[in-house]
């Protein structure tokens, strides 16, 4: 019996196993990222397409009030969405390089 087959054997089934494990978790990851995608396009056409200007509009005038909870930031904010688009936009470039090492390995 070669022991250095069967210590490969173990070693293979075991990341097997790992990867059993992981794929519930990679699809649930999924998931939360089209549900990530969706709400950052809502927040971007807020910021993007007239409703922050509208809004921060309102606040000044006295005609709405900003309540974000406690310990948030407020959406209407200087910074708040911009930051987070520009965090989804990193988030999805590091996604996009993953996938690509992976699909095509002599590229990276």
């Amino acid at each position: 019996m070669n022991p250095d087959i069967n210590t490969e054997i173990r070693q293979t089934q075991a990341l097997y196993r790992e990867w059993c494990a992981l794929q519930p978790r990679l699809q649930a990851a999924q998931a939360d990222w089209q549900r990530a995608a969706e709400i950052m396009a809502a927040l971007d056409g807020f910021y993007f397409h007239g409703g922050f200007s509208r809004a921060r509009e309102a606040v000044e005038q006295g005609h709405a009030q900003a309540a974000p909870a406690e310990n948030e930031y407020s959406v209407l904010g200087e910074d708040t969405l911009w930051n987070a688009h520009i965090d989804f936009q990193q988030l999805a470039w590091q996604r996009l390089r993953s996938a690509v090492a992976v699909l095509d390995p002599e590229q990276s």
